[in-house]
C-alpha cells in the first residue's frame, strides 16, 4: 500500500498533484527521495484541495490609479488507481480569468472554473504513459519561483491546457541507480492546444478575440475584443493548431544527494507552430523555447532550511510570430524556521519585436513572510493553513510600482 501511494504522488500526480501553482507559499516538498514502488491490483481514490483566497493593493501605474483585488485561486485534484497500472488523474481550477486592470477595485470578480487537466495514465516498472488534457512539461519557475510574487514571469510561459500524449521514462530505475543518484527521467509530450469541450469555463468568459473593424463612413479603425468561454482557433496562440501542433522535451531529476540536503533540476525545449493570429498578421513562425532550472533544499544552523531557485527560459519566435523572441530569468530563495518562511524573489524579462520596432524590458523584486496557523490555533484542519504577506516592487518601461498583498491557504489531502 505504501509503494503505492508513492507511485501515486510521483508517477501518476505528474504532472497533475504536483504541478500546483504555489497555492501554499513557503517551503514546499520540492524535493523529493521517494522512489517508485511496486504496483496493486488495489483502486485507490484520493487528492487534495488547496484553497487560497488573496488581496493585492495595486501601486498607482502610468494613468492607472491604485485599487484593490481580491480573489481565490482554488485546485482540486484527484486521482484514482486502477489495476494493471491504469490511473484517471483530474484537475480543476477556479481562478480569476484574464482581464486587463482597469484601476477600479475588484472583489472576487470575473472568477472562473475549467477542467485544467484530465489524462490516462499506464505505469509499467521505469515507463510511464498518459494522454488527455495534459500539462506539457516546459520549466517550472511557474510553480517553483519563491513567495506570494515569486511565480509572475514564470507563469508568462507555462503552457496549460493541451490535448496531447506523453510518455516518461525513469532512467535512474532503469539503471538501478536511483539510491545512489537520486530519481532522473526523460519526457517526451505531444499535444495542441485544447479547444474541446473541456476548455469551457463556467462563471466567467475566459478567451479574448480581438478583430479590427472598419467605420463604412469614416474609414476609421478600431479594435473590438470580445469575449468567449470555449477556446477557438481564432482565439490564436502558438500549438492552437490541428493535429499535434507543440512537443515538449523535457528531462528532471529530483532527491539528488549532495554534500548538505538534496538537489534537482529541470531542462526543456519546446517546438510550437504558429495559430492564427500570426497567420492573419503575416508573422507566422515556429515558436522554439529552451528552459534551464536548478533548486535546493539544504538544512541551516538554529534548525533553519534553505532553499534557493534559478531559471532562465528563452523564446525563440515567441507567440509563434516570426522573429519576436522573450527571454525570462528568476532567482530566489526561501529561508525557514518552523512555524515561519522568508521567500525573496528577483525576476526580470526581456523582449524584442522587429516587426513592430519595439523593444521591453521589466524587473521585479519581490519578498514575503509566511507563517503556520496550526501555532496559532493547534486545531488538526489547520496544519496545512498558512498567512502570508508580500511586496514585490515592478519596473517596465522605465516606470516602477510597489504592489502589497496578503494570503490565507490551506490544503485538505484525501
Amino acid at each position: 500500500m505504501r509503494r503505492l501511494l508513492l507511485l501515486a504522488g510521483l508517477c501518476l500526480a505528474t504532472p497533475a498533484l504536483a504541478q500546483m501553482r504555489n497555492v501554499g507559499p513557503g517551503v514546499a516538498d520540492r524535493v523529493s527521495g521517494q522512489t517508485r514502488g511496486g504496483l496493486s491490483d488495489e483502486i485507490i481514490f484520493g487528492g487534495e484541495l488547496a484553497v487560497t483566497v488573496e488581496s493585492d493593493a495595486i501601486g498607482r501605474r502610468a494613468m492607472r490609479s491604485a485599487f484593490l483585488d481580491s480573489y481565490t485561486k482554488s485546485q482540486l485534484a484527484t486521482y484514482l488507481l486502477l489495476p494493471q497500472g491504469f490511473s484517471v488523474n483530474l484537475v480543476a481550477r477556479l481562478e480569476p480569468a484574464e482581464r486587463e486592470p482597469t484601476g477600479r477595485g475588484q472583489f472576487f470578480r470575473d472568477q472562473a472554473g475549467w477542467v485544467d487537466e484530465f489524462f490516462l495514465g499506464y505505469t509499467w516498472r521505469w515507463l510511464d504513459l498518459f494522454g488527455g488534457k495534459i500539462h506539457p512539461r516546459f520549466g517550472s519557475a511557474w510553480d517553483r519561483g519563491p513567495g506570494l510574487y515569486g511565480t509572475d514571469f514564470g507563469t508568462r510561459y507555462e503552457q496549460v491546457e493541451k490535448l496531447g500524449v506523453s510518455g516518461r521514462i525513469w532512467w535512474s530505475d532503469l539503471s538501478g541507480i536511483t539510491r545512489q543518484i537520486g530519481a532522473h527521467n526523460i519526457q517526451a509530450e505531444f499535444f495542441q492546444a485544447d479547444r474541446s469541450a473541456l476548455s469551457s469555463a463556467a462563471f466567467a468568459r475566459r478567451f479574448a478575440i480581438t478583430r479590427n473593424v472598419t467605420d463604412p463612413d469614416t474609414g476609421e479603425i478600431t479594435t473590438r475584443t470580445n469575449l468567449r468561454f470555449q477556446n477557438g482557433r481564432r482565439v490564436g496562440g502558438p500549438d492552437n493548431t490541428d493535429f499535434m501542433g507543440g512537443a515538449v522535451i523535457s528531462a528532471a531529476g529530483f532527491g539528488i544527494p549532495m554534500p548538505r540536503g538534496q538537489a534537482g533540476y529541470t531542462l526543456s525545449y519546446a517546438d510550437r507552430r504558429a495559430g492564427q493570429d500570426a497567420r492573419d498578421a503575416g508573422q507566422a513562425g515556429r515558436e522554439r523555447g529552451f528552459s534551464a532550472g536548478a533548486f535546493w533544499t539544504f538544512p541551516l544552523p538554529l534548525r533553519m532550511i534553505g532553499a534557493p531557485f534559478a531559471e532562465y527560459a528563452r523564446l525563440e519566435g515567441a507567440d509563434g510570430f516570426r522573429d519576436r523572441s522573450r527571454d525570462y530569468t528568476t532567482l530566489g530563495f526561501d529561508l525557514r524556521r518552523t512555524p515561519w518562511t522568508f521567500s525573496y524573489a528577483y525576476m526580470n524579462s526581456r523582449s524584442n519585436d522587429p516587426a513592430t520596432a519595439t523593444r521591453g524590458w521589466a524587473q521585479q523584486h519581490s519578498a514575503s513572510v509566511t507563517y503556520d496557523l496550526i501555532f496559532v490555533v493547534p486545531l488538526p484542519i489547520l496544519r496545512t493553513a498558512s498567512v502570508t504577506a508580500g511586496w514585490r516592487n515592478l519596473r517596465e518601461d522605465g516606470r516602477s510600482a510597489n504592489d502589497f498583498g496578503a494570503l490565507v491557504g490551506w490544503r485538505l489531502p484525501f
